[in-house]
């Protein structure tokens, strides 16, 4: 598969669909991608007014839900970066992943690779339809992925150069012909780039698709959009292919869902806590989840998240200097910054200690023990002792005339902040100068894409090892700017070369074991990162909700009521 086909996806998120903060709330799930730099709109004054919709549920039907989110919509297609969990309850995937976050069939029944894997042979389920009437069967397939895909700014990496053809070869039955062995297909279609929508409704509505109604084949449709902070779904009477992981028969439990977004952190608790609202799906705060835990009213809901956050470095000699040259610098850095006195102070105890560059959600992050990072302030001096790095009577540690101090960019929103003076007091302990620069978030992007950063406050939200690529191959387009992974550097080669390796796997479990061997490379021999912080997945239900199950992809709203 060509490096700039399968890399596509990459150019939408770039040119701003999910750009966002470093500064990830704890809570937050929905679409799948998030490039998390610098800071976040969602973190605003506890005083911000509550945007969306003013009313609560009824109290009196049993049957309407009242869902809280902190993100605005976008557009529920292919050219969106989020979508929100909303499209989980619009739409179906022909793959699905489960509470586990394992493949399973969705709008499939089963799925086999024939023909050394050059085959991939979808068997359909009979009997599913679209919420305008229109039925899913193999003809429908071949155009969601020859052209609904091949042609979306967001998801033409899944099949461009991956996908020949697909041969219907009966009403249920797609033979997909793969121009290589691509294990990561079915993961790709499980995406919520890859949700199946109507083909009629799509090309009758046009650019107004995805914006004024979206027509999919889940358990919810679309009833009324008032731009991009209030959605009104209503159950779908037809509904009768949940797939078999999520537990349901038939149609959704609840009647009508609404989804407000509410942007003020205050305004957001207040609605669940007064039972305006049933859940706060994403952006609950740190600090109530305590006293939620201690409240009868209120159920909280964790697992492990799809995010991390991490001191970023510039790996470019000639926009970083001596932090990109140093790779024991860079290592010291890691090992002075004490995770877990930032996992317990600054984020209430919530979620881990970032141990390397991969979320504890993706298989290939559980590398050998050795390569992992943690705080060891006696193994940080030491590396700067063997590098040759010598404290000053200021306290900035010297080398060959030229001072460890260093910018350190971030934006004003406040977990930024914070981390960025942990950060600065910490890197103090061995002498590096950390000195936080803050610069608003379009700022930030624009100095990312030109390479114009040395250290930076940093994060993203992904559940693949495919990340690696997207960030450290040379020869992905914008991000070498980001660490600057350069073609031509003996160590970056090496990089290069494994990662490739890993994109280019026969099996899963082989792309999974090549992946490790990327991962322990760049974390040996690159180090573009100090991970710092994996936040946990949260909820908070009001406990008259029943049937709730957490999903850190959204919701599986069909088995919601109260």
């Amino acid at each position: 598969m060509p490096d700039t086909d399968r890399r596509k996806l990459l150019k939408t998120i770039a040119a701003g669909a999910t750009v966002g903060p470093a500064t990830l709330l704890s809570g937050c799930t929905g679409g799948d991608a998030k490039t998390d730099v610098g800071g976040s709109t969602t973190e605003q004054s506890e005083q911000d007014t509550e945007t969306g919709s003013s009313g609560g549920s009824d109290a009196t039907d049993s049957l309407s839900l009242r869902i809280l989110l902190d993100h605005p919509f976008d557009q529920f297609d292919h050219n969106t970066g989020w979508m929100g969990p909303p499209a989980r309850d619009i739409y179906q995937n022909l793959v699905d992943r489960d509470y586990d976050m394992k493949l399973q069939p969705g709008m499939l029944k089963s799925w086999s690779f024939e023909n050394d894997n050059s085959d991939l042979v979808m068997t359909l389920r009979e009997g599913i339809t679209f919420h305008d009437g229109s039925s899913f069967d193999a003809s429908h397939v071949k155009w969601f992925m020859m052209d609904y895909l091949m042609n979306g700014s967001g998801t033409s990496y899944m099949v461009d150069g991956v996908v020949d053809d697909v041969v219907i070869e009966d009403t249920y039955t797609a033979r997909v012909k793969l121009a290589n062995p691509a294990p990561n297909l079915l993961w790709n279609l499980s995406s919520g780039y890859a949700a199946v929508p109507s083909k009629g409704a799509y090309e009758k509505h046009g650019d107004d698709y995805g914006r004024s109604i979206a027509v999919g084949s889940g358990p919810y449709k679309w009833k009324t959009r008032d731009g991009d902070r209030h959605l009104v779904l209503e159950r779908f009477e037809e509904y009768d292919w949940s797939p078999d992981w999520i537990g349901h028969e038939g149609a959704g439990n609840a009647k009508e869902i609404t989804y407000d977004v509410i942007t003020g952190t205050a305004s957001r608790t207040a609605a669940i806590e007064t039972g305006e609202a049933d859940a706060i799906l994403t952006g609950l705060p740190p600090t109530k989840v305590q006293s939620y835990e201690n409240n009868d009213e209120i159920t909280v809901y964790r697992a492990d998240g799809r995010q991390i956050r991490w001191l970023g470095f510039n790996l470019n000699p000639e926009k970083a200097g001596v932090i990109a040259e140093d790779l024991n610098l860079r290592k010291a850095i890691s090992y002075a910054i004490d995770r877990k006195s930032i996992v317990d102070g600054l984020f209430q105890g919530l979620g881990q200690p970032g141990v390397n560059l991969l979320p504890p959600t993706v298989p290939s992050q559980d590398i050998s023990d050795e390569y992992n990072h943690s705080f060891d302030l006696d193994k940080s001096k030491s590396l700067m002792e063997d590098a040759g790095w010598t404290v000053n009577p200021g306290g900035v540690s010297t080398k060959d005339g030229e001072e460890a101090s260093f910018e350190l960019l971030t934006t004003n929103a406040s977990t930024a902040r914070n981390l960025a003076t942990i950060y600065q007091e910490q890197a103090s302990k061995i002498g590096v100068e950390l000195k936080p620069k803050v610069v608003d978030e379009a700022t930030v992007q624009s100095r990312i894409k030109d390479g114009d950063f040395e250290t930076i406050v940093e994060g993203y939200t992904w559940q693949n090892a495919d990340i690696l690529d997207w960030f450290f191959a040379f020869d992905m387009t914008p991000y070498p700017a980001w660490f600057g992974v350069q073609e031509g550097r003996e160590e970056d080669m090496r990089a290069n070369e494994l990662i490739e390796a890993g994109m280019s796997a026969g099996s899963w479990e082989d792309r999974i074991q090549k992946f490790k061997k990327a991962h322990e490379y760049l974390m040996e021999n690159l180090v573009p990162a100090a991970p710092v912080h994996y936040p946990e997945g949260i909820s908070a239900v009001r406990s008259e909700v029943e049937g709730y199950e957490f999903y850190t992809l959204g919701t599986t709203a069909e088995t919601i009521s109260k």
